[in-house]
């Protein structure tokens, strides 16, 4: 079984439901047949990086209210410590998330998709990092056994663009305006960050 996830790493419910379907693959019977595609999607594609302002306030420029985006956003870390994510709201660095996504699709290429999307989550929901910067994007390539030079070289090739954009226009296609949004198998489709209870009687109806 495969299935295919949309998300963007700004997202805070994408890191909380990648925790959930993990959850609930590791308790199905099939989870050995399991494979988890990552595809790109970016929650807005013209956001300029911006280290000088904080996420809340970067939203409430943008004509969000200060005290809705606080609650979605201590909502959403409450959500986070249920299982077993750390959110540090106050240090998150409002950030571009184009390049973040083609160190994914490189990832694919060693199989360490998987493993670049749960770094480049915590960097950015934990740790305070910035995503579109090169350095921090080339200590996560360095994690995953890339080396810094040949990976520079990689996250400027265009072809790498285009996988982004090419997902972006199958999000499109298939009419998902908001993630996570996930497709298993091509035919079921769940949307937002569902319980474990719903992945996995998902997994158990495709399977």
């Amino acid at each position: 079984m495969t299935i295919s996830v949309w998300s963007d790493i700004r997202c805070p419910f994408c890191y909380i439901a990648k925790r959930k379907l993990e959850n609930a693959i590791s308790r199905s019977s099939h989870k050995e047949e399991i494979k988890v595609e990552w595809k790109s999607f970016e929650l807005d594609p013209n956001l300029q990086t911006n280290t000088s302002i904080n996420t809340i306030d970067y939203y409430v420029s943008k004509g969000a209210s200060k005290q809705q985006m606080t609650d979605l956003f201590s909502n959403a870390t409450s959500m986070a410590k249920e299982v077993g994510i750390h959110f540090n709201i106050d240090t998150i660095v409002v950030a571009n998330s184009f390049k973040a996504h083609k160190l994914v699709h490189i990832a694919k290429a060693i199989d360490k998709q998987d493993e670049a999307k749960e770094l480049l989550l915590k960097a950015y929901f934990t740790d305070g990092k910035n995503i579109d910067d090169i350095n921090v994007l080339l200590n996560i390539g360095s994690t995953l056994g890339f080396e810094a030079v040949d990976l520079e070289k990689k996250i400027e090739e265009k072809a790498l663009e285009d996988s982004v954009y090419e997902d972006q226009k199958l999000a499109k296609e298939l009419g998902i305006s908001g993630v996570p949004f996930f497709v298993f198998n091509n035919k079921h489709t769940i949307s937002g960050a569902q319980s474990e209870e719903v992945f996995l009687e998902a997994i158990e109806k495709i399977s």
